[in-house]
C-alpha cells in the first residue's frame, strides 16, 4: 500500500472533489482517479461515493480514512525523527530545467519538509550545460537535465568524463500544445501539413547540442517565434490562437487555467528524457532524496 496514495485519499475527503484534490496535490485528475480506483481494488471496497454534496466517504471508507490519517501521522513522526541529524535545518542546492512537474514537486516537497526548519535552499532553473557545470563545481549538489533521446549516448560519455553519476527520471514524447480556440484544436491527430499555416513557438535548450556538436533539432515550421523564456509559453499560446508549440505533457489543471489543449503529432517522434546527475563520489542526503522522491512521484507517466 503506497503511503502517497493514502495522502491522496485524505485530500480527496478534505476537498470533496477529485478535481479539487488533484489541484491541491499538483497532479492530474485522471492520474488521481486511477490511483484512488487502484487503492479501492487493493483493499476490496469503495472508499468514496458521489452525491449532491460532492465526493464523500462510504461508511467503510470513513473508517479506512481515519486509520490512514493515523498511519500518515505516524510516518511523519518517523520522518521527523530520522531528520533530526540535520539539526533543524534544511539545505538543498539544485539545478533543474523549466518543467511544471518539477516546480510542483518542489513546492510539495517544501510544504512537507520546511515547517519549523531553518532553510538554505537554492533552486535554479538552468540549461543543460550550465547545470552540468554547476554540479561539477559543486555549487549545486544535483541537477536534472532535459534532452532529446538522440543525445543520450554522447551525453553519457560526457558525464563519465566529468565523473558524474546519472539516473533516468522519466522519458516522454513532445506533443502539440495550442489554444483551445485554435482552428485545429478539435483535430484528433495533427500532421505537418495541417500545421503548415500556423506559427510555431520554439523554446528549446540548444546548449547541449552545441557543446556535443550534435545534429540540429528537427526542422522547424516556416513561420516561427523563438521564445528564450520558456516560462511564458502557456500565456503566449493562450493569446495567440493561431500558434502552437511542441511541449512536454502538462497537468490538466494548467491546460484548463490557460485554455489550452495537447494533441498527438503524426510525424517523426520527438522523444525526450529527464535525467538526474550528481558527483560520483557524493552520497545524497535525506533532504535531497526526499526532493527527488517528490520529483519521481510527479513525473509524466507516473
Amino acid at each position: 500500500m503506497n503511503l502517497n496514495v493514502l495522502r491522496y485519499a485524505i485530500e480527496v475527503e478534505k476537498s470533496r472533489s477529485i478535481t479539487g484534490a488533484a489541484k491541491q496535490l499538483f497532479i492530474s485528475q485522471p492520474n488521481l482517479s486511477r490511483d484512488i480506483r487502484e487503492l479501492e481494488e487493493e483493499i476490496g471496497f469503495s472508499i468514496f461515493t458521489r452525491s449532491s454534496r460532492g465526493v464523500i466517504p462510504t461508511d467503510r471508507g470513513r473508517e479506512f480514512l481515519q486509520l490512514a490519517k493515523k498511519a500518515v501521522k505516524q510516518f511523519q513522526a518517523l520522518e521527523h525523527y530520522c531528520a533530526r541529524e540535520e539539526h533543524g535545518s534544511l539545505s538543498l542546492q539544485v539545478c533543474v530545467p523549466k518543467a511544471g512537474y518539477i516546480h510542483a514537486a518542489f513546492a510539495s516537497f517544501l510544504s512537507r519538509q520546511a515547517k519549523g526548519r531553518a532553510l538554505s535552499v537554492d533552486y535554479r532553473e538552468a540549461d543543460a550545460m550550465d547545470a552540468i557545470r554547476d554540479v561539477c563545481l559543486r555549487s549545486a549538489s544535483l541537477a536534472i537535465l532535459r534532452f532529446p533521446d538522440r543525445y543520450e549516448r554522447s551525453l553519457l560519455s560526457l558525464l563519465k568524463r566529468k565523473e558524474l553519476a546519472s539516473e533516468i527520471i522519466c522519458r516522454f514524447e513532445l506533443s502539440v500544445l495550442m489554444s483551445e480556440r485554435h482552428s485545429l484544436a478539435a483535430a484528433s491527430l495533427l500532421t505537418a501539413d495541417l500545421l503548415e499555416q500556423s506559427v510555431e513557438v520554439i523554446c528549446e535548450d540548444t546548449s547541449l547540442a552545441d557543446y556535443l556538436n550534435e545534429a540540429a533539432e528537427p526542422e522547424h515550421f516556416p513561420s516561427s517565434i523563438r521564445l528564450h523564456e520558456g516560462g511564458g509559453l502557456c500565456g503566449l499560446l493562450s493569446h495567440m490562437t493561431a500558434a502552437f508549440a511542441f511541449a512536454p505533457p502538462l497537468p490538466e489543471a494548467v491546460l484548463r487555467e490557460y485554455h489550452l489543449v495537447q494533441k498527438k503529432y503524426q510525424g517523426p517522434p520527438r522523444k525526450m528524457t529527464d535525467m538526474l546527475i550528481y558527483p560520483q563520489d557524493a552520497r545524497l542526503s535525506r533532504t535531497e532524496n526526499a526532493f527527488l522522491e517528490a520529483v519521481r512521484q510527479a513525473a509524466p507517466g507516473q
